[in-house]
């Protein structure tokens, strides 16, 4: 199955945006717990779509919370500060085929899609973080922790 994003760019998005250093194997973890989190919220814009009669996800039909609309204003800002180059939207697109089940995604969301799943993932490192500022490489407790609030919340 292809992944949303490489591990080493998993790896340079954590050391420059979070200040965490994470190994090939804590990479893994992370990314399985964003794409499952991506997956969650497609299938729930998925879900909306269908029970408005459309064949189209739109932008609007994703749960996006205050909190995480805030923080993709953030990373946006950051990213441009630091110049850091969007993710790939094709393995994103190959990765979210199963919940979309055959509709398609409108412009505008498949132009957020970067931003959102750099979002989703840079979120377990910033819950990481919260719950200990002096983190600087990642257990797979603080990682499962990070999962269970995310499970909570989004």
């Amino acid at each position: 199955m292809a992944r949303v994003v490489g591990l080493p760019r998993l790896q340079q998005l954590y050391r420059r945006f979070v200040g965490l250093d994470i190994d090939k194997a804590k990479a893994s973890l992370i990314l399985d717990v964003a794409e499952k989190k991506l997956i969650d919220l497609f299938e729930v814009a998925a879900e909306r779509a269908r029970m408005e009669g459309r064949e189209e996800v739109k932008l609007r039909d994703l749960p996006l919370t205050k909190g995480l609309r805030e923080t993709m204003e953030r990373y946006e800002r950051e990213r441009e500060k630091l110049q850091d180059p969007r993710l790939d939207p094709a393995p994103i697109v190959e990765v979210l085929e199963r919940p979309l089940s055959g509709l398609s995604m409108d412009e505008e969301l498949r132009e957020k899609l970067p931003v959102i799943t750099a979002t989703v993932l840079l979120l377990i490192g910033y819950i990481i973080k919260h719950v200990d500022p002096g983190a600087r490489k990642p257990s797979k407790e603080d990682i499962e922790r990070a999962k269970r609030i995310l499970d909570l919340t989004l």
